[in-house]
């Protein structure tokens, strides 16, 4: 039993702080996050709730260091709390959109502001990470918000998701999908304003979902995200006509709105409407069982009933699911809906709705003309800033330490791996992986840093008023964070080059063109050193050096297959430097262009045998002493004896044991570099 009068973990470090109390069944949420040093309140709620948000809130950190309010939009549900934050001594940032802060500026706050499309759409915390946010205009205000909390893999998604119910839980249960329906319906213009924003989720790992109003989200993340994806909702529904009769009836369509009433009002005030009544409902399925009026009728009358007993009110909170199954159906809308005061309603949202749209198009035509005058900038696969962007911003750069005495840190990345992907899983899953690591990499840096892609799989990140040291240590704690990833289709790794400002030589100090290519082209260099040293390297000096694992390649023959990925990936993770062929005459004609150091060959491989190719490279002095590893899952008495005549010494069978193979090769690693010595 959770104990809702004290702050609720939901994950690490992230506390729900709000009240179990329902205001007429839309609920609040705020949450409580610590990261990097700073505790960060998103939507303190109204101020029905602030007492026990400010006392649970107490029970973690004083009011005085929380370092910000995140707030997702501008309504009094969420902001109207803020003023009795500052009397309790918040003296922290209003973190929200610039459209939002237009109106939260009339609670009178005297809190400075942080805004969120001037800042990248990130927030950094103390300790240099940060958290993410996503533009969710009109869902349901031009400047609304959603925060991605990385650490937690969490979604603080403001009014999306959110739901109207009377029997409210914490944790979002198998009925949350109703009320959910219901409040997007509502509260969402349509379906081409929620549509993008859904879409946008993909590119995020998300295993938790905490709407300001409603249930936090635990299970079937993707379904709740495909169902307003696909949903319809405000002015611009799509409609399909449909039979009664292939539905089994008029008091079976009737059930689709008796599931609507549950889930906003709960099974008590149901009760109140259809207990002795012409409706009999089955109240465990929640389902009407029959009518005593004729089935021409049932319609009608059905709505009838809920305006005596419960009035417009009830009508409203389901008018547009009424409106979307008459159209569905082909049926006359109900007299009741037909009622002056329910029209002066319906007519106020339905002008308020036009008005928002209109607004939307306008600002969507304003985004056109600047998408237009920016897309020279834009690389269309990642939407970081491009080549030609990167050029300038280097100049800018130099111009500014030459009059400034101030510092940069160029560092390139390029994705290892890349096109194994792309020959793999085809193009369209290669640029989705550039994708996840420009987000990835905008969630690591700080805000004033710029992040490019240049070219291919070739990033390059320019760090202002870094020192070497420092930018080194970001680097490996970046590169590991790479590595350590899950949402990947596969597991990648990066190579980088970094290169400082101060280590221009003098003689060109005051050139700016001169500075910038140096720091451009050397940085571009180390990275084709890091390249040639093995996966994942990290080089801040022009000179390589020995002895090291990643001096050593290994070539892995054997088709792509799940096997083979965790061979590559425990021998990366060694530091070895593995190239990967399908097939023996693509092993052939790599050994001619890149000796490997050490082979491992799968016995089965396909247009020149196994056996055949290391006949081969003992027929060349440069090729017969590389150790040649077997592997297959053919291993019998004949295969080990042909092994054994052509001098291979290490047969396993499959599958391998990774922890003998990497010993194995450790053991010939070691004994190349006591040879090269």
């Amino acid at each position: 039993m959770i104990d809702l009068t004290k702050p609720v973990e939901l994950a690490p470090n992230l506390w729900w702080v709000g009240s179990s109390d329902n205001q007429k069944n839309l609920h609040c949420n705020p949450y409580l996050l610590f990261q990097g040093g700073s505790y960060l309140l998103f939507d303190p709620g109204s101020v029905l709730d602030a007492e026990i948000v400010l006392t649970k809130v107490r029970s973690i950190i004083p009011i005085q260091d929380l370092e910000a309010i995140i707030l997702s939009h501008q309504d009094p549900d969420l902001c109207s709390s803020l003023p009795l934050f500052e009397q309790a001594g918040f003296t922290g940032k209003l973190c929200c959109h610039e459209r939002a802060s237009m109106i939260i500026q009339y609670y009178g706050l005297k809190s400075a502001y942080y805004l969120v499309n001037q800042n990248n759409y990130q927030y950094p915390c103390k300790d240099g990470s940060s958290i993410g946010f996503l533009f969710a205009p009109y869902l349901h205000f031009p400047g609304a918000i959603m925060s991605y909390l990385p650490q937690q893999k969490t979604l603080i998604s403001g009014d999306v998701f959110g739901s109207i119910s009377a029997n409210w839980e914490l944790f979002a249960g198998p009925e949350y999908k109703e009320g959910m329906i219901a409040f997007h319906e509502v509260y969402m213009p349509s379906h081409e304003i929620l549509k993008p924003v859904m879409e946008q989720l993909q590119y995020y790992q998300i295993d938790m979902i905490c709407p300001q109003h409603g249930s936090v989200i635990k299970e079937s993340i993707q379904e709740h995200i495909l169902t307003l994806r696909n949903m319809q909702c405000g002015l611009f529904l799509t409609v399909f006509r449909k039979q009664v009769k292939d539905i089994g009836g008029i008091l079976k369509l009737c059930d689709k709105i008796l599931k609507r009433y549950f889930a906003l009002y709960g099974n008590q005030f149901v009760h109140q409407v259809f207990d002795s009544s012409p409706f009999t409902v089955n109240y465990k399925e929640k389902v009407f069982i029959k009518a005593s009026v004729p089935e021409e009728d049932i319609w009608n009358e059905l709505f009838s009933l809920i305006e005596e007993r419960k009035g417009v009110a009830w009508l409203s909170s389901i008018a547009s699911l009424v409106e979307l199954l008459a159209k569905e159906y082909d049926l006359t809308l109900p007299p009741s809906f037909e009622t002056l005061t329910f029209h002066t309603q319906k007519n106020l949202d339905e002008q308020r709705s036009k008005a928002e749209t209109l607004q939307y198009k306008n600002e969507k035509l304003e985004a056109i003309l600047r998408e237009r005058n920016m897309r020279l900038f834009i690389d269309p696969v990642t939407q970081l800033n491009n080549q030609e962007f990167h050029k300038g911003f280097i100049l800018e750069e130099m111009n500014r330490i030459v009059h400034e005495s101030g510092i940069l840190t160029l560092l390139v990345l390029s994705i290892d791996n890349l096109s194994n992907i792309n020959l793999d899983f085809g193009s369209a899953e290669g640029d989705k992986t550039m994708l996840t690591l420009a987000n990835l990499i905008r969630l690591q840096v700080s805000l004033e840093t710029k992040i490019c892609r240049l070219a291919g799989g070739i990033f390059a990140i320019n760090s202002p008023s870094t020192s070497k040291e420092e930018a080194i240590e970001k680097a490996n704690s970046l590169r590991n964070k790479i590595a350590e990833e899950e949402s990947f289709i596969i597991p990648i790794s990066v190579s980088m080059g970094l290169y400082h400002s101060s280590e221009l030589p003098s003689s060109v100090l005051g050139d700016k063109e001169q500075m910038a290519q140096i720091m451009t082209q050397t940085a571009l260099f180390r990275l084709k050193l890091a390249q040639k040293q093995g996966n994942g390297i990290l080089m801040y000096t022009s000179t390589s050096t020995g002895g090291s694992k990643s001096a050593v390649t290994v070539l892995l023959v054997d088709k792509p297959s799940l096997a083979r990925d965790l061979i590559q990936q425990t021998l990366e993770r060694e530091r070895y430097r593995v190239l990967t062929v399908s097939n023996g005459l693509e092993a052939k004609k790599l050994i001619t262009t890149n000796l490997p150091d050490i082979i491992i060959c799968e016995q089965m491989i396909e247009k020149i045998g196994s056996f055949t190719l290391r006949k081969e490279l003992l027929k060349t002095s440069n090729t017969q002493r590389i150790p040649f590893i077997l592997i297959s899952a053919n291993k019998n008495e004949r295969t080990v004896l042909r092994a054994l005549s052509l001098g291979i010494s290490y047969f396993f069978i499959r599958p391998v044991a990774l922890y003998e193979l990497s010993g194995v090769v450790n053991i010939l690693a070691s004994q190349f570099k006591r040879k090269e010595m």
